[in-house]
């Protein structure tokens, strides 16, 4: 269980050096920080400590390798240390600096992927134009195959910080993304995104903290399927890729009801949350709501500070 949580945003669609510090949270200054560079994409480096030993694990590697390595330098983290690497989902801006960060890891450390993650080949549809293909090469997969752990089910990784594997989908009004497809005998089927997954990190005092990438299972599935696999436990914090882009007024709606139930202290919507749903979970939650930003530098202690 940790008793100190930083979480650096590496990879995020904004830069933002005038956002103003706290103990909370450190932001980049003019000067170094503005050499950091935004991409549509997500990446997280989290240092994890407990009893003063740290786990790293890196989540999420954005669309290209030369920004998370370029972000990273500039930042001072070495994601060559990372004890784990773990993908949220097998979208292109979520796995784009995969193969060199795996390339220039330490031989221990370990690649977490759900099974649904591997061997597909994924389009997304806007009107009558398709995207695609997106998918991670096997011969990656046949390479890197003795470090590999899949996922499909809640994985621990150690420091109280678990992998949580599929998203049970309970709600009615979270959609998925109805424009994502895969190639399924040669036909285009919807995708469920049945990879998509968070972490969940315990924090000392059965405080939790919930990680998502894209949430495409939904932000309200991923933290009912946190409330349920721990039980008695706060949710301290939710951070990540809420996907509220293109949410209607009852996604919406529901969704700032179950934050509101859980009594999340913090929250951070970043990368595919959405200008809009962004403004509204600000003006909702006010002092709670955290200013995500490549660059941001964000510290939970397990005192509760």
């Amino acid at each position: 269980m940790a008793d100190r949580l930083e979480i650096t945003l590496l990879v995020d669609n904004y830069v933002d050096i005038f956002l103003p510090s706290s103990e909370r949270v450190m932001y980049p200054s003019p000067g170094g920080g503005s050499r950091l560079w935004g991409e549509q994409g997500l990446s997280i480096w989290l240092e994890v400590r407990e009893a003063g030993k740290a786990l790293r694990i890196l989540y999420d590697f954005g669309r290209s390798d030369k920004v998370l390595l370029h972000n990273a330098r500039q930042l001072g983290v070495d994601i060559r240390t990372a004890d784990f690497m773990v993908l949220s989902h097998a979208h292109g801006d979520h796995y784009g600096g995969l193969t060199k960060a795996l390339r220039n890891a330490q031989a221990s450390c370990r690649l977490v992927v759900h099974p649904a993650a591997c061997g597909i080949k994924r389009f997304i549809k806007f009107g009558e134009s398709t995207v695609g293909p997106w998918g991670i090469k096997k011969r990656l997969l046949s390479e890197f195959q003795s470090r590999i752990l899949l996922s499909d089910g809640l994985t621990a990784l150690g420091h109280g910080v678990h992998v949580s594997g599929e998203i049970e989908r309970q709600t009615t009004f979270e959609k998925g993304m109805p424009n994502a497809f895969l190639e399924k005998d040669g036909e285009l089927v919807r995708d469920r995104i049945a990879d998509d997954q968070a972490l969940f990190i315990e924090l000392i005092g059965k405080r939790l903290v919930v990680i998502t990438g894209c949430a495409h299972a939904g932000v309200v599935n991923t933290v009912l399927q946190a409330e349920r696999l721990f039980p008695g436990y706060s949710i301290f914090a939710v951070l990540g890729g809420f996907h509220l882009n293109n949410a209607n007024e009852e996604q919406m709606s529901e969704t700032l009801k179950c934050l509101r139930r859980a009594d999340v202290k913090y929250i951070a919507g970043v990368h595919c949350t959405g200008y809009y749903a962004q403004k509204v979970l600000m003006e909702q939650f006010r002092d709670r709501w955290i200013p995500g930003a490549v660059g941001a530098r964000i510290t939970f202690n397990g005192d509760g500070a």
